[in-house]
């Protein structure tokens, strides 16, 4: 549980806008560069009212980092306990993973790039966590390939690279952008299902050869049509004769 969750309500309204801040301000300058009197007063806050709520830098940078933990958790808890079939739920996992780093973006910029800055109680719990993760997902690609709903490929190799494409986002995303998240998501499914390659269209050649081909059909079931019709007649002779 992270610790604002325990906190009143008031209090616990001050310290997310103090996350936020700090997240903020170090996705932008790095954690190094960050001060604290400028969080403070990205939050609207005194440097004095700021030590009210955390003692350290470090203390905001594991506070920045537990609540994406937790964030990323929750979600992906919640898309598996849908209990989709795996193809529709690695899409649903690809939507999520994009649009949650869209929406966080200055919390996963401060993730994936000051992770080596952590306290070791906290590098632990994100270390662990991303492995976590990474299985549960791996879990939902084997389901697919025994379902047969997945090609057999490395399990592990196939989540490194959906998460790699995903996560990559916090270099390059822009919120005024041409792409929206969805959009980007979109396109990260069609990659990861379709592969890159078009596919090929019939060539000329191939089109007059079937057009030739069905010119010959027809000429051949026009020309066995008459005998079609004089089967049956023969068929009642012979069984007139028999008769007899």
């Amino acid at each position: 549980m992270s610790r604002d969750a325990t906190l009143p309500p008031t209090r616990a309204a001050v310290l997310d806008e103090i996350v936020r801040s700090a997240a903020t301000a170090f996705g932008e300058v790095g954690y190094r560069t960050a001060t604290l009197e400028a969080i403070a007063e990205r939050a609207g806050l005194s440097k004095v009212t700021l030590y009210r709520y955390v003692s350290s830098k470090e203390e905001l940078l594991s506070l920045v980092v537990e609540r994406i933990i937790d964030t990323f958790q929750q979600g992906l808890r919640r898309i598996v306990a849908e209990r989709r079939p795996a193809d529709a739920t690695l899409r649903r996992i690809v939507h999520y993973q994009v649009e949650l780093l869209a929406e966080h973006l200055p919390f996963l910029t401060v993730f994936f790039s000051e992770e080596s800055g952590l306290p070791a109680p906290m590098a632990a719990r994100a270390t662990r966590a991303k492995r976590e993760y990474d299985e549960t997902i791996e879990r939902v690609v084997r389901e697919g390939v025994e379902a047969g709903l997945l090609r057999d490929l490395p399990p592990r190799l196939v989540v490194f690279g959906l998460l790699g494409m995903c996560n990559w986002l916090h270099k390059w995303y822009r919120r005024d952008g041409r792409r929206s998240p969805g959009e980007i998501a979109d396109v990260f499914v069609s990659l990861l299902e379709r592969g890159y390659l078009a596919e090929p269209a019939p060539s000329p050649d191939t089109g007059e050869a079937l057009a030739r081909l069905d010119r010959r059909l027809a000429r051949v079931e026009a020309a066995l049509a008459p005998a079609r019709r004089q089967t049956p007649a023969r068929a009642s002779r012979t069984a007139r004769s028999r008769n007899r």
